[in-house]
């Protein structure tokens, strides 16, 4: 009896060890991307890049970030507080959330591996009208988002 419960241990052990590493690799992803990111480096993306480009970058640092989203939201802050658009940061958000490659290989067990490459490409296309659609209801309408 005592034996599986020290295997129970080391499973939880394993297991905590393997979430504290994807934790801390996301918070080191985050603090290095955020340590680039200066005030003038969003100035000059936004005069020189128009905003479907801009949402493009945003759903491919979305796609690659690791870890669980509440990790990229100090990240996020930041670009708000320099002034990037709702648009972007919707996207940002939305390509780490829907286009999450770490579920492929589950996805492919369960279901094919036509499955996981076709969801990533609708996520993608998804995504980037989502922020292309916060754009126009931001800059157009007049909605505020954030």
């Amino acid at each position: 009896m005592k034996m599986k419960s020290i295997n129970r241990g080391d499973s939880f052990l394993e297991s905590s060890l393997k979430i504290f590493v994807l934790v801390g690799a996301g918070i080191l992803f985050a603090i290095a991307l955020s340590a680039f990111v200066t005030h003038d480096l969003i100035d000059a993306l936004q005069q020189r890049i128009s905003s479907p480009v801009l949402i493009l970058y945003a759903e491919i640092i979305g796609f690659v970030s690791p870890g669980p989203r509440y990790i990229i939201y100090p990240f996020l802050v930041k670009l708000k507080d320099f002034g990037l658009g709702a648009g972007v940061i919707v996207a940002l958000i939305s390509g780490h959330v829907l286009i999450e490659p770490s579920t492929a290989f589950v996805e492919a067990a369960f279901f094919g591996y036509k499955f996981p490459v076709k969801r990533f490409f609708i996520s993608f296309v998804l995504v980037f009208l989502l922020g292309l659609f916060t754009v126009f209801l931001t800059d157009y309408v007049g909605w505020r988002i954030l």
